[in-house]
Order: C-alpha cells, then sequence, then structure tokens
C-alpha cells in the first residue's frame, strides 16, 4: 500500500510541475505580444523582468508544495512499516553468502574430479581391451584374443599365474544329496569319511552337521584329454611354443595346460600329433564359466620372424551342463590365424580332485601309465618314458608325471592302467581302481611283471563352494 501510495503522490507532484511549466510559457507569449505592440523594446523589456519575477514566485510555491507532498509520503511510510528497526528484523537481508558460495564450489569440483576419474578409467579400459584385440586375416575381421569379461580389465592382469595348488581342502566337509547308503542300512553321518564311496547321489535331503562346521558342495570340473592342431596353412612338420591356459572361476589366474619357450619347442609331424600337455596343476572348478586361452607359435630359422600359429579363446557355460544326465566327451576347435585348434574334454559332474603320485618299488619301470574314470573311458597321459625317463636310484624311486591332477565324479571309480615294456619287448599291463573320497587319501600296491609300484591317492574338493547352514 505505501509504495502504491508513494507512487501516486510523485505522479501528482509530476503533472502539477508540468501545469505550471505550461502557464508560465503561456503568460510569458501573452506578455511578449502586448510589450512589443504597445510601447517597443523598452516595454518589452520591463515585461521581461515581471515575467522573470512571476515565475520565481510560482516556482518557489511550487517548491513548498512538492516538499509538503513528500513530508506527507514520508509520513505515510512511517505510519505503515513503523520508525523503529525491530519493524525491519524479519525482512531477509539482500547480501552475499559465502558460506553457501563455497558449499557449491566444493560439489561442483568433486563432480569435475568425478568425470576427469571416469574419462581416465575409460581410457585405461579402452587401453587395456585394445591391447587384447586382434585382427583375423582370415574373416577381416578383429577380436578378443584374451578373456575380457572380468571386473576391472584395466587393472586385470592376463599374465598372472595362479598360486593355489591341489590338495588344498584334503579334511573339508561336504553338502550331500542324499543320506542313504548304498547297502540300504547304513545312514551316511557327514562326519563319517570311511562311509563317503557308499553315498546315493540321487535326491536332495539336508546334512545335519553335529560339530557346526561349514559344508561344501560338490561342483562341476572338467578334464582335458588333448589339445591338436587339426589344420595347418603352413603344413606339417611344424615346431610350436607358446602357451595353452585355462581360468576358472576361483581367481580367473592363469593355469598351465602347455608351456613351452622357443628353445624347447614341440615338433609336431601331423594334424594327429596332439601336445604335450602337462596341466593342469589344480582341479579345475567350473561353477559358471571355464575358459581356454591359446598363444601358439612357429619357430622359424635363419632371419625369418616368428609366425603366430593360434591366439584365441574359448568359454565353456557351466550352467548348461547342471541338466546333464551322463557326461561325454566333447570337442571345440578355435580357427584363428594360420590354424585350427582343437581341444577334447569331458565335464565331470559332482567332482572331487584326485592328485597322485606313483612310486617303484622294485625293478625299474619303463612304459606308459594312463588314467580313467568307469564314466569316460578317454585316457589322460600321465607318464610316457619315451618322453620323460623315469627317475630311479638303485631300482627304486619316483615316477616323473607329466599330470598328476583328475578330477572324478562321486559316482563313478578312478581306474590306472600301468603298461611296462619289458627288456625282450614284450609289454605287461595292469589296471587298478580307487573309490573317490572327499577328504584324506589311500594308497595301493601292484606288481606288474617283474616290477613292483605303489599307487598313492589324496582326495580334495576342488573348489570352496558352501551351503552355509548345512
Amino acid at each position: 500500500m505505501a509504495a502504491a501510495g508513494g507512487a501516486v503522490g510523485f505522479g501528482y507532484l509530476s503533472s502539477v510541475a508540468k501545469a505550471n511549466d505550461d502557464d508560465c510559457a503561456g503568460l510569458e507569449r501573452s506578455c511578449l505580444d502586448r510589450a512589443v505592440t504597445a510601447d517597443g523594446h523598452a516595454a518589452a523589456e520591463d515585461e521581461k523582468e515581471r515575467k522573470d519575477d512571476a515565475r520565481s514566485k510560482k516556482r518557489r510555491a511550487w517548491r513548498r508544495k512538492a516538499n509538503m507532498a513528500i513530508e506527507d509520503l514520508c509520513e505515510q511510510g512511517a505510519a505503515v512499516y513503523g520508525d523503529g528497526d525491530d519493524e525491519w528484523a524479519e525482512l531477509e537481508p539482500l547480501f552475499f553468502d559465502e558460506a553457501a558460495t563455497v558449499a557449491e564450489h566444493g560439489r561442483r569440483m568433486q563432480r569435475e574430479q568425478q568425470a576427469a576419474h571416469n574419462r581416465k578409467l575409460c581410457r585405461a579400459r579402452e587401453a587395456a581391451l585394445n591391447r587384447i584385440r586382434e585382427y583375423d586375416p582370415k574373416t577381416g575381421s578383429t577380436y578378443y584374443s584374451r578373456v575380457e569379461h572380468v571386473d576391472d580389465i584395466a587393472t586385470f592382469n592376463h599374465d598372472e599365474e595362479s598360486p593355489l595348488g591341489p590338495m588344498r581342502d584334503t579334511e573339508a566337509l561336504i553338502y550331500v544329496h542324499g543320506t542313504v547308503a548304498s547297502d540300504g542300512e547304513k545312514k551316511f553321518i557327514a562326519s563319517d569319511s570311511a562311509n563317503l564311496h557308499s553315498i546315493d547321489i540321487t535326491s536332495f535331503s539336508d546334512v545335519n552337521s553335529k560339530d557346526g562346521n561349514m559344508r561344501f558342495v560338490l561342483d562341476c570340473s572338467a578334464n582335458v584329454f588333448s589339445v591338436k592342431i587339426v589344420s595347418s596353412d603352413v603344413g606339417f612338420p611344424i615346431e610350436v611354443y607358446g602357451t595353452v591356459i585355462a581360468r576358472d572361476n576361483i581367481d580367473l589366474k592363469c593355469v598351465y595346460l602347455f608351456r613351452r619357450d622357443r628353445d624347447h619347442c614341440q615338433l609336431i609331424l601331423s594334424k594327429d600329433e596332439s601336445l604335450i600337455l602337462t596341466g593342469p596343476k589344480r582341479g579345475l572348478a567350473l561353477k559358471y564359466y571355464l575358459y581356454f586361452e591359446f598363444d601358439l607359435k612357429i619357430k622359424c630359422v635363419g632371419r625369418q620372424k616368428n609366425k603366430q600359429l593360434s591366439k584365441g579363446y574359448m568359454a565353456l557355460d557351466g550352467l548348461n551342463y547342471r541338466s546333464w544326465q551322463e557326461m561325454e566327451v566333447e570337442r571345440e576347435t578355435l580357427d584363428t590365424k594360420l590354424s585350427k585348434v582343437m581341444i577334447t574334454y569331458a565335464v565331470v559332474q559332482n567332482a572331487v580332485e584326485a592328485t597322485f603320485a606313483i612310486e617303484v618299488l622294485q625293478g625299474r619301470f619303463y612304459g606308459e601309465i594312463t588314467a580313467c574314470t568307469t564314466g569316460i573311458r578317454d585316457s589322460i597321459v600321465l607318464h610316457d618314458s619315451k618322453m620323460a625317463e623315469a627317475m630311479t636310484d638303485n631300482g627304486k624311486g619316483v615316477i616323473q608325471l607329466l599330470r598328476n591332477v583328475v578330477a572324478v565324479s562321486m559316482r563313478e571309480k578312478l581306474i590306472f592302467t600301468i603298461v611296462a615294456r619289458t627288456g625282450d619287448g614284450k609289454t605287461k599291463s595292469t589296471t587298478i581302481r580307487f573309490t573317490p573320497g572327499v577328504i584324506g587319501g589311500e594308497e595301493k600296491e601292484i606288481t606288474c611283471g617283474s616290477i613292483q609300484m605303489c599307487v598313492k591317492v589324496t582326495w580334495s574338493i576342488v573348489s570352496r563352494w558352501y551351503y552355509p547352514h548345512c
């Protein structure tokens, strides 16, 4: 209201001043006309002085009136707002809020720093992907030659070897599907390791823990039987070196199946010849995915540059095998660079890890040792004396094994086949069976011709997947 009253008051003063100026101008013109007509220049001068005096009086009167109007407006404002400081206390002051400005500046700096950090991460991720991106001249396209599905590809070390070895959990307890032994009488007790071999893994039932210990669940694993170069753009024979590795969900680190440097190449004479595998050094866990990476090269003589024979990876989806009733041997191929590589493997359900050692107690062994299971009869070569001479001392010693770990299903048995060559060129063959367990181990002595040997097997779970309430 006061602001509206002030606007009206000042408008009124403006109109009064304009009216007075108009009156003065009209009076001046009238006086000049009469003076010029009656008395000439002298009368005009007198009239001008009189006019100036009249104008001055009117201006003084207007100023007095304007001052009175301003005083009235001030009184009206005081009546509305009051003339004390307390009347203005509730009004917000219009001034610069330094604290709020500093806080907003800090938030803006954080946003800018986060944006810069995200850009740095994107550049690092792209650089890491570029390092594993390969061009395939066969298809004219690019692909990833190593696993890229990891949490942080920018910091992931593709060359780091898994520090985990075999026999990590030789005293672990397990969660078992089914509690009735095969004889139909004795109930399975979780802590009774002696009865593990007679478990019927067919139904789903809780295993109650009397000691409160954690119960682990058996899961899938895989056995690799062979890796072959079934096609070569440069023909055969070729000298091959490089790596074939496996990665599982335990740590996604390198578990070597084949590893040779340039000075220790393997001569491959035909497509039927397999790479000499020396791993894995532990059981492979197939919980979600199992990856196989290939980085094989051809050794060239003279000044020729070594050629990339194969580079890439393949993945096994563990979820696809959950509903399979029977496992079978499978083959997958990778067609890259100058070759096609085929890997032969078999998935193992409800798997445990078997780690073994074979010792010659009497005689000197020269021959071949293989392992298989009752479910899949394809053999894994553990020792071939043509590749690695048996280490004996005075007729006794531990045999050097190419591989000493095999995954075995709890439903099956582990079979060793020992073929010994005698001095007259004949062969003697012996088999020995072991029933899978979860903890501990066992050993058996066998006789193969004139050779006496001891085979020791240690059982362990493959990975620590568990039911916390079992």
